[in-house]
């Protein structure tokens, strides 16, 4: 995770929130040694032994040759009388040491990786922090602040949360609600939440842990909703449990330019004699669900170009991480859409995923396909199939962006599949 962080030699990073903190701490001190570096684990707050580490009990112990020596080390203050139930059996907490007392013994050891637990919580996936909290060294360079996915879809209440209070206090909900990506991504990026205590100098990333295959699309719209409002530069998408599952970057690093999703919402459909895009399915409206489906996907941007009845449409959108574009030429057809994207940003990126409003049961995986079989082939355009028929979700490359804008009338990117 180096690479994605922007590791340096020297960086004193460290760890705040929940769902996975010491376990993080446990890979960055591998990759560290794998590279021949030095590396120190210590805490502001309590802490478990932790697994393969030389455990060094008070400053007192150390000398100028006890990191060389060992390569890695954790270095606590002192045995606390609490004991805790972990799978590998009752084990007593390690107590840790002052903000100030971190930077002396940074000082004194000069490792190549100093790691620090600032804050607890409970084993549990997501926290706020309270009054003390967090305590995080003067002299950190880097705060990763961590929050769990498994945390989604349950209630806010103390057996998911720790401190479910204070989350709610700070995210303007109430206690038992559904956790979302809209209130992980609000205790995150609250002053007083994931960014509290940042020092002044100090980079912060947001870590989004449990990041498996099927919560990832959720975690990316925690991601967008964090860019959004420029709470964090960057976010990170990991599986600390599974390895093999690649870390993912927000905002995109991606080297051969953007890949912009548009949701075609600009129909007025006249055939139902009502817009469709806003009837409710599944509590919410139809349209949402195209939207949620490219929020979840891996594509960098998300656009929806409005058009028939479009306050109502922005409307039924507005707390969702998208940027609109308005086609006041709707009437002349879908046609005028897909050129109103294009003379926009996405028409400016490297490839466009058209997505149609009115298709609900489009999974993020399906677009993630488009996507990947884009990036891999090389070629101008990738289609859905279905009984042999071709058409949206489609991605189109700039190659094919002159041909698109000369489309007219009611017809869509499938006059050039053929």
């Amino acid at each position: 995770m180096f690479a994605e962080l922007g590791i340096r030699a020297g960086e004193r990073i460290a760890l705040v929130g929940a769902g996975g903190k010491t376990c993080l701490a446990r890979r960055l001190i591998e990759e560290a040694r794998a590279r021949g570096w030095t590396a120190v684990f210590t805490t502001t707050t309590r802490i478990l032994p932790p697994e393969g580490l030389r455990l060094v009990v008070g400053m007192e112990a150390l000398h100028e040759n006890t990191l060389r020596e060992s390569g890695a080390l954790c270095v606590t203050a002192c045995w606390l009388p609490e004991w805790d139930d972990t799978a590998a059996g009752r084990q007593q907490k390690l107590g840790g040491f002052s903000r100030e007392q971190v930077d002396r013994l940074a000082d004194f050891l000069k490792p190549d990786l100093l790691v620090v637990e600032a804050d607890g919580s409970r084993h549990l996936p997501l926290k706020a922090p309270a009054a003390h909290e967090p305590q995080i060294p003067p002299s950190t360079t880097l705060v990763l602040v961590l929050a769990g996915l498994s945390s989604l879809g349950r209630p806010l209440d103390a057996r998911t949360v720790h401190r479910p209070e204070r989350v709610a206090a700070l995210t303007g909900t109430l206690l038992g609600t559904r956790i979302d990506p809209a209130l992980i991504a609000g205790v995150l990026g609250h002053p007083e939440g994931g960014r509290k205590g940042v020092p002044p100098g100090a980079r912060a990333v947001a870590v989004l842990t449990q990041a498996d295959v099927r919560r990832r699309p959720a975690g990316r719209e925690v991601a967008r909703r964090l860019l959004g409002r420029r709470a964090f530069p960057r976010v990170l998408l990991t599986d600390l449990d599974d390895p093999a599952l690649p870390v993912e970057v927000w905002p995109r690093l991606s080297t051969g330019g953007k890949v912009h999703a548009v949701v075609l919402a600009a129909g007025g459909s006249e055939r139902m004699g009502q817009n469709k895009l806003l009837l409710p399915l599944a509590g919410k409206p139809l349209v949402a669900h195209a939207v949620d489906a490219a929020l979840g996907s891996q594509a960098d941007r998300v656009w929806v170009v409005l058009g028939a009845r479009a306050p109502e449409v922005r409307a039924a959108l507005a707390d969702r991480p998208v940027r609109f574009l308005h086609n006041p030429s709707w009437p002349e057809g879908l046609s005028s859409s897909i050129r109103r994207a294009l003379d926009g940003p996405p028409g400016h990126g490297a490839a466009v995923l058209f997505l149609a409003g009115d298709m609900p049961f489009v999974p993020p995986d399906h677009l993630d396909r488009l996507i990947g079989r884009y990036c891999a082939s090389g070629a101008p355009a990738v289609w859905s199939r279905t009984e042999g028929i071709r058409g949206i979700p489609a991605l189109f490359d700039a190659r094919l962006f002159p041909a698109l804008r000369a489309l007219r009338g009611d017809v869509g990117g499938r006059a050039l599949l053929g």
